[in-house]
C-alpha cells in the first residue's frame, strides 16, 4: 500500500526533492517494472543499507531495530497506535481546539490526504511491487506481532508497566551508545 500511496503522491508533491510529474504519463504496472520503484525502503532505512543489495541478514537487523527501539504503530489501528505514543510521550491535549485536530487527524481529514486507486492483490503490477519490495514485507508481518507483543507494555490506561534495561548483546549493530532500550 505504502509503494502505491507513493506512485500516486510523488507527481502531485512539487514540495518533495523526489517529485516526479512524469509518473502521472505512466502506469503503476510501468513504474514497477522500472529502476524508479521503491525496493524495500523501511528494511534500508533501518538496516543503514540506503544503495547496494540486501540480504536476510538486513531484514534480521531491522527486525532488531523495530523490536528494541520502536514503539510500533500501525495504520490500520491508527487509534490504539496514537494512544499508545500518546501515553509513552505523556503528550495532553487540554484544548478542544486540539481535540479537534486530533479527531480530524485519526479520522482521515487530514489536509495532505492522497486519495488513489487501490491495486489488487494478485494483480501484475500487485506482483511486481512485492517482489520489488519482498523483505519489507516480511517486516511488516513482524511489525504486527510486535504490534500485539507491546499490547503487554501497555497496563489498564495504556500507561507503561514496569520498565526494564535490556542489556545489549556482543557486536550487536543495532544498539548505539545512547539510551537504554525499554522493554
Amino acid at each position: 500500500e505504502r509503494a502505491v500511496s507513493m506512485f500516486y503522491y510523488l507527481p502531485k508533491a512539487k514540495h518533495e526533492p523526489t517529485y516526479d510529474p512524469d509518473l502521472d504519463h505512466i502506469s503503476i504496472e510501468m513504474w514497477s517494472r522500472s529502476k524508479r520503484v521503491e525496493h524495500n525502503w523501511m528494511t534500508r532505512f533501518l538496516s543503514n543499507e540506503i544503495d547496494g543489495n540486501l540480504t536476510l541478514e538486513h531484514l534480521d537487523i531491522s527486525k532488531e531495530v523495530l523490536r528494541k527501539k520502536c514503539i510500533v504503530g500501525l495504520f490500520d489501528e491508527k487509534t490504539e497506535s496514537w494512544l499508545r505514543l500518546e501515553r509513552f510521550f505523556q503528550w495532553k491535549f487540554y484544548t478542544q481546539r486540539n481535540r479537534d485536530c486530533l479527531d480530524r487527524l485519526l479520522n482521515w481529514g487530514w489536509s495532505n490526504k492522497n486519495l488513489h486507486p487501490s491495486v489488487e492483490e494478485g494483480s501484475v503490477a500487485w506482483n511486481l511491487l512485492y517482489k520489488q519490495n519482498e523483505l519489507d514485507m516480511m517486516l511488516y508481518e513482524y511489525a504486527q506481532l510486535l504490534f500485539e507483543e507491546q499490547r503487554a507494555l501497555f497496563g489498564e490506561g495504556g500507561s507503561l508497566v514496569k520498565k526494564k534495561y535490556v542489556p545489549p548483546l556482543p557486536n550487536d549493530p543495532t544498539e548505539s551508545n545512547s539510551e537504554s532500550p525499554i522493554v
